[in-house]
Parts: C-alpha cells; sequence; structure tokens
C-alpha cells in the first residue's frame, strides 16, 4: 500500500481518468443492461414444475398442484339459489376474461356413476333451496368434489389457469387485480348488505405478485431510508460540510459503480441481493471511508497538507481497507460453494460490489481530499461528537488490561456458550417468510390452510412389479395401504387416488375384486392422472398446509421408511416415491444448511490465512479467531430466541455478518502493528492503537446499525430477519474487538513485531 500511496500521489490525473471511465461503464450498464428478466421470476419458474404433455392436458385441471391460481369463495350458507346463481355467473365472467383459459370448481367434476349417467353434483339453476342442501351434502363425501369444498360446507376452492402469453403482455399483478375486480363485480349481484360473498385471490400467481409489488416498492424506499439516516449521523458526527460531503458522495459512487457494473456485466442477481447489496456496499463503504477520512483529519490538524495528507492515510489506513474488503468478497465467494442457485447467485453479486465498492473508495476518497475540499475536511472535528469520547472510554481499556485474564476467559466462555446456544438453529422455509404483512394473497392461503388443508400438494408414485395386470385387486389393495398410512400423518389431509373415487361407488369399498371392475366406467381424463397402466404406476395427490418445510421433512421421512420397511413387506416388489415442489425443497434446504457450514468454514479458514500472511503472524490471525466468531455466534443465538430458522436470507446473511465482523478487527489489529513497533510495548500500543481508531469504529458502528436498521421497518419478513441479522452482529462486533480483541492481545500477543524508532504518527 506504500507504493500505491506513493504512486497516488504523482498520478493523481490517471486517477481522476480512471474514475471518469468507470462511472460512464456504469452509466451505460444503467441504460443498457445485460439482463432485464426480474430478479424474482427467474426462482419462480424454477420452482415450476414442467407443463404436462399435450396428451395430459385434459387431466391437467385434476393435478391442483399445477394450477396458476385458486378463486376461494366463502359466504354463511352459501348454498342457496340465490348465492349458487351468483357464483355461476363469476365463473362465467372470469372464464370470459382473455387472460383466463379455464376455471374449475365442483360444478364441473367428472360424474361417478355405475350406469354411466352424468348426474349433475349441483343441481341447475332454479333448483330449490334442499335440492341444493341436499347436494352440499353429497359434495363434502365425494371423493374429488371434497377437494374443492371447505370442511364446514361454507366456502368453495377454484382452481384457475391462465392463457401465459396473455399474463406475460398483462402482467401478474395486472392479473390478480382484473380477475379479482371482475369476480367481486359478478358475486355483488347475489350478496345482501348483511351476507356478502367473500371472494379471494391466493396460489402461485397472486403470492408472486403480492411479493414482487412488496419487493419493488422496498427496493427503494429503504435504500433511500438507509442513506438519508446515514448521511443525518454523518452531519451530527462530522460537524464539516466538507467531510460530510466526501463521507457521503463516496458510498453513493460506490453503490452507482456496483449497480451499473453488474447490470453491465449481466451479473444475475436475486431479490434479496437487490435490496440488500445496494444497502451493504453504501454501509461497507462508508465504514472505510470514515476510517480513511478521519486519519486525513488527523493529518491535516497535524499541518500535512492535502495531498500528503492523502498519501499518509493511504500508507496508514488503506491497507486495513483492502483486507477488509478483500475478506469480505471472500466470504461472499465461498457461497459460489453452495448448491443453491439462489445463494450463489447472492454471494456472487455481493462478492463483485464489494470490489467495485473498494475501488470507488480508496481512490475518490483519497482524490477528492487531495484538492482544494481538503483544506476544510478537518474543519468541525473540534466539535466531533465521537472523538472527545474516546479519550474518556480509555478508561475501558485500562480496566480491561488490569483484569485481561479474566476477560480474555469470560470472552472465551461466552463466546462458546452463545455457539453452542447458535447450533440448536434448523433449517426450514415457508411462504409466511417470503410475503409482505397483511398480503390478502396469504390471507387467503391461511384461510385455506384452517378450512381446505391446505393448497401446496405432493404427490405419492406408487408402481407396482412387470407380470402384474392393472386390474388385479392387490394393485387396489397397495394403493388402500399407502393412503392409509398417509391419513396416519396429522398434518397431511384429503389423499386422493383411484381407489377412493372407486370406494364411491356402489358396494362394499372393501370388496376389491368387484371394485376393479368399476375402472373402466371412470372418466378417461380421472383415469389418466390417477392410473397409469402403461408406466405401471398410481398416484396418490396428498395436500399439505404452510406450516414450514421443518415441519414436514420429517412427515416425508417417515412416509418413506415406512413404504421400505412396512409396505414392501406386504407388497412385495412394489415400489413408493415421493414427487412434487414441497419434498423438492425439503430436500434442498437442507442442502442449504450443509452449504452453509461448508461457506462459512472455507471462509473462515481463508480469512484466518489472509490475515495471517498481511500480518507475517500465525498468532495474530488466531487471537482474531473470538472477537470474529462472537458477534457470529451471537446473532446465532438472537434467532433462536426469536424463533427464527436457517432460511435462504439467514443463510445469506451469515455470511455478510462474518465480513462485517472481520472489519473492526482488522483495523484494529492494523492500527495496534503499527503502535507496537514503536517501542515493542503491546499494552501501550493497545491504549494508543484504541485512541487513534475508536472514534472511527464507534462512528462507522452507530452509522451501520442506523443504516441496516432502516430496513426492520419492511413489510417482509426476509428483509428484517437480515436486517436483525446485519443490526445484531455489527453491535456485539463493537463489543469483541473493544472488549475481547485487547484483552486476547495483552495476553497472547508478544514479540511479533521488533521496536522502530520513530513514533507513529497518532
Amino acid at each position: 500500500m506504500l507504493k500505491f500511496a506513493a504512486w497516488f500521489a504523482s498520478h493523481r490525473g490517471v486517477v481522476g481518468v480512471f474514475i471518469g471511465i468507470v462511472t460512464l461503464l456504469a452509466a451505460i450498464g444503467y441504460v443498457r443492461p445485460a439482463h432485464v428478466v426480474h430478479p424474482l421470476e427467474k426462482y419462480e419458474t424454477r420452482l415450476r414444475e414442467a407443463d404436462p404433455a399435450v396428451a395430459d392436458q385434459v387431466s391437467r385441471r385434476l393435478d391442483l398442484s399445477r394450477s396458476d391460481s385458486f378463486l376461494v369463495v366463502d359466504a354463511p350458507d352459501l348454498f342457496t339459489p340465490r348465492r349458487m346463481a351468483a357464483v355461476r355467473r363469476m365463473v362465467d365472467a372470469v372464464e370470459a376474461l382473455p387472460i383466463v383459459d379455464s376455471v374449475f370448481w365442483a360444478d364441473r367434476v367428472p360424474m361417478l356413476n355405475v350406469f354411466g349417467f352424468a348426474d349433475p353434483l349441483i343441481p341447475a339453476e332454479g333448483a330449490g333451496p334442499e335440492a341444493l342442501a341436499e347436494a352440499r351434502q353429497k359434495l363434502l363425501v365425494h371423493p374429488l368434489a371434497q377437494q374443492l369444498v371447505s370442511d364446514d360446507g361454507n366456502a368453495l376452492l377454484m382452481p384457475v389457469t391462465y392463457d401465459w402469453l396473455e399474463l406475460a403482455a398483462e402482467g401478474s399483478a395486472q392479473t390478480v387485480d382484473q380477475v379479482l375486480a371482475t369476480a367481486r363485480g359478478a358475486l355483488a349481484e347475489g350478496a345482501s348488505a348483511d351476507s356478502p360473498i367473500r371472494v379471494r385471490l391466493t396460489g402461485r400467481t397472486p403470492l408472486f405478485a403480492a411479493q414482487k409489488s412488496a419487493f419493488d416498492r422496498n427496493k427503494t424506499f429503504f435504500q433511500m431510508v438507509g442513506y438519508l439516516l446515514a448521511l443525518v449521523l454523518a452531519i451530527l458526527m462530522f460537524r464539516g460540510v466538507a467531510a460530510v460531503a466526501v463521507i457521503s458522495l463516496a458510498p453513493a459512487l460506490g453503490v452507482f459503480w456496483s449497480l451499473g457494473l453488474v447490470k453491465l456485466l449481466g451479473v444475475p442477481s436475486n431479490p434479496l441481493a437487490e435490496v440488500v447489496m445496494p444497502v451493504m456496499v453504501s454501509m461497507i463503504g462508508l465504514t472505510d471511508g470514515v476510517h480513511l477520512l478521519v486519519q486525513i483529519r488527523r493529518e491535516r490538524l497535524a499541518g500535512a497538507a492535502p495531498i500528503d495528507a492523502s498519501r499518509l492515510a493511504l500508507e496508514k489506513v488503506g491497507m486495513a481497507c483492502w483486507l477488509t474488503s478483500l475478506t469480505t468478497a471472500v466470504g461472499f465467494a465461498s457461497l459460489l460453494l453452495a448448491g443453491s442457485d439462489y445463494v450463489r447467485d447472492f454471494g456472487l453479486i455481493c462478492c463483485c460490489g464489494v470490489v467495485i465498492a473498494f475501488m470507488a473508495i480508496i481512490t475518490f476518497v483519497p482524490l477528492l481530499c487531495s484538492t482544494w475540499v481538503g483544506r476544510y475536511v478537518e474543519r468541525g472535528e473540534s466539535r466531533d461528537l465521537v472523538s472527545h469520547s474516546v479519550d474518556w472510554l480509555g478508561r475501558l481499556i485500562d480496566w480491561i488490561i488490569a483484569r485481561k485474564w479474566v476477560v480474555s476467559a469470560g470472552s472465551v466462555a461466552a463466546t462458546l456458550a452463545l455457539a453452542a446456544v447458535a447450533l440448536r438453529l434448523g433449517p426450514d422455509n415457508r411462504l409466511a417468510s417470503a410475503m409482505p404483512a397483511g398480503a390478502e394473497a396469504y390471507q387467503a392461503l391461511a384461510y385455506c390452510d384452517e378450512h381446505f388443508g391446505g393448497i401446496e400438494f405432493f404427490r405419492v408414485v406408487m408402481r407396482w412389479p412387470e407380470g402384474v395386470d392393472e386390474d388385479d385387486p392387490q394393485v387396489l389393495a397397495a394403493i388402500r395401504d399407502t393412503e392409509r398410512v398417509i391419513k396416519a400423518e396429522p398434518l397431511l389431509a384429503h389423499p386422493l387416488s383411484v381407489r377412493g373415487m372407486l370406494a364411491s361407488m356402489p358396494g362394499d369399498p372393501e370388496d376389491l375384486e368387484t371394485q376393479v371392475t368399476f375402472l373402466s366406467l371412470l372418466p378417461s381424463e380421472l383415469r389418466g392422472f390417477f392410473y397409469r397402466p402403461a408406466e405401471r404406476e398410481a398416484v396418490v395427490s396428498v395436500r399439505m398446509q404452510d406450516k414450514g418445510i421443518a415441519k414436514y421433512t420429517p412427515v416425508f421421512d417417515r412416509l418413506e421408511q415406512t413404504f421400505v420397511d412396512g409396505l414392501a413387506a406386504a407388497h412385495p416388489g412394489y415400489a413408493w416415491r415421493l414427487e412434487g415442489t414441497p419434498v423438492k425443497l425439503s430436500r434442498d434446504l437442507y442442502q442449504i444448511v450443509d452449504d452453509l457450514r461448508r461457506s462459512l468454514a472455507t471462509a473462515s479458514v481463508v480469512i484466518l490465512i489472509v490475515l495471517g500472511i498481511a500480518y507475517r503472524s500465525a498468532r495474530a490471525g488466531l487471537i482474531s479467531v473470538v472477537p470474529n466468531l462472537f458477534p457470529l455466534a451471537a446473532t446465532g443465538t438472537l434467532l433462536v430466541f426469536t424463533n427464527g430458522s436457517l432460511d435462504m436470507s439467514a443463510v445469506c446473511a451469515f455470511v455478510v455478518c462474518l465480513g462485517i465482523a472481520v472489519d473492526d478487527t482488522i483495523h484494529f489489529l492494523s492500527r495496534f502493528r503499527q503502535e507496537v513497533a514503536v517501542d515493542g510495548d503491546v499494552d501501550a500500543a493497545i491504549r494508543r492503537a484504541f485512541v487513534a481508531v475508536g472514534s472511527a469504529l464507534i462512528m462507522t458502528t452507530v452509522i451501520l446499525v442506523t443504516g441496516f436498521g432502516a430496513m426492520l421497518m419492511s413489510d417482509l419478513p426476509g428483509h428484517r430477519t437480515f436486517a436483525a441479522m446485519a443490526c445484531c452482529t455489527i453491535s456485539t462486533a463493537l463489543v469483541g474487538d473493544l472488549v475481547a480483541l485487547p484483552a486476547l492481545l495483552s495476553c497472547f500477543y508478544r514479540g511479533a513485531v521488533r521496536p522502530h524508532p520513530e513514533p507513529a504518527d497518532r
């Protein structure tokens, strides 16, 4: 960094040209980005299961898991002539929309009749109250129709599929509004003032629209709030126009460069990175900018010219800024080892952002302060809110050093205890953690969980052995036993199979030899979806609620174990497997935990090696373990006590936390090594290092907590979780670096640096 500082002093014009070129390239990235796909759409598309083949289109409506949306219609005494007429008008009106392909509801369920006649489940318009009341009771016991009627008979569930060409033109948010407006307008005619018919829309498309709307709203709002709060704090702390201008413009340039260049290069983004990365880059850039500016102000007060003050600041603080950016980038780069695309994309874009922001800060701040602006940066230093209080806090350092062994032992014990609690964190994922508070689409989903058993689905696929005929009663026996295993799980509801539909036919449901003869009487679309003789497979569709994958993973494991240990013995040659998005998410989520452990372990080892090489002392690297691990353990403990879990946001936040935790440690260690080189007195060097960098550490902590804290007001739970973890880490990192680190250095740092005859500038 000494060579760069000297080169900078003699080539400021080149630095200015470099800043101009990069700024121009970033501006091009905003105007002509390489990718224009919304970050949410990439992951939403991957969660969809492949569309069925053309031959399967007829039975697609029976697979409720493929439905784009669900209309939820509820009212007391829904089965009255007036209300049923309104419901029919609503279905016709919604289906007439160009964006809607079809609406499937209880009135369109294929008929099950041993004689092949089509008896309507819901009487035609004009039927009396008695006929509708009787129809309601039939629906509640019908094997397929009961999937579309609530347990109390007061609500109807209507799967909706869209014309995706029309949907692409309209947009998901406009589609939701249009469908709801049409449905509510049609229902208004059948409702009364004292007993209205309520209709809501939930499912994949409405939930995505609600999340996207909140995401786009938060993306700009909380960035602006965070920047404004940081600016206000900078004004209060630095008390000088020039200093505030420098410390405000530098992070803004870092954000402009980062966002523009990643757009220009086509670096893939994701929903979390789109909101978090700009705030994180500005806050981390602000940290390095504060350290540089504080040192430049000191050099100016000592009589240095603006150019010399910038050069000396680069010599003394530049290496620490480089190490903090390097270690933070290493932490994000470790996420590239993850198996999840979501986590890898987050790591890549944030790694790029940190490196780009470092280039902006390390060039712009010294360059601006070396101009006429540098003549005024020290103004207001006498009114600095923090710097003068650091001298008083020096008593804390004296107290710590006097009790260094007790403080060191307590720090290690506290870190281990917090880490033990944090290890209790388990993985989880549920829609509620990604949805804005109060979203109508999610409220409708919660209603479906309570009254319909949920609208998330997975499938149990049973395969019978070769040589077994498709109409063998043993196949139905195996399906029946499969349903019994599923019904034994209280978190699962309404298993639906061909056996259940055959059981509704006349006769004894346990007389499988008779029941199997009715297979040919089932409508072909029903038989084709649930019974596939060509593949020797039968499908059981199962409903589940949005209670979180953590609750359902043991259920999936028990099902698979029971199929292997129990049913396989009773039905030799038969095989079972679980399919569907919830099952895939369950497997992927536990992979994410392994990704987190591997990424954090890799990043920690690499950071330890980097610090050891940079400081030419393995001991310095080892000493930094406790103050770096302490904030991570404290943050994990916070999640445990707030009933949090390891979801996507938390996994990514932990890596951000690691970079933040290392940041303060590096600045303190770098200054400490400069001070210990003066006379070799470790304790005196600790005191001088605290006075030198303590004010900057406190300033950056206050500003960072305020900036990230603005995101606590977000209505997206994932953003709030990330913000809470970041604030906790930043706060506890300051405690670790101002309490644990001085004590550990005083106890264990010996003889690593030879005394230097000249005192360090302070």
